[in-house]
C-alpha cells in the first residue's frame, strides 16, 4: 500500500494558483464558464509494455457564457 503525505499548506496554495490561473485562462479563450471539475481515474494500456496501466485525468465541464446586448 503507497503511503500518501500531505503537502505543506504553502505548496497546496501555490498549486491552487496555478490550476485557477489555467481555469481563469480557459474560460476567457473559450467565452466559457467551469461549472465542474472531476478527478477520474481511467485504465489505458502502456504501449511500451502492452500492460494496462491507470492513469489519472481531469475533467472539465464548461458552459458557454450568456451573451449579452445592451438596448440602446
Amino acid at each position: 500500500m503507497r503511503r500518501i503525505t500531505p503537502l505543506p499548506q504553502s505548496e497546496v496554495d501555490k498549486a491552487e494558483r496555478k490550476v485557477d490561473n489555467i481555469l481563469e485562462e480557459l474560460e476567457e479563450e473559450t467565452h466559457t464558464e467551469v461549472q465542474d471539475i472531476d478527478l477520474e481515474d481511467v485504465v489505458e494500456t502502456d504501449p511500451a509494455t502492452g500492460q494496462p496501466g491507470v492513469h489519472k485525468t481531469v475533467d472539465i465541464t464548461v458552459q458557454p457564457r450568456p451573451q449579452r446586448k445592451w438596448l440602446k
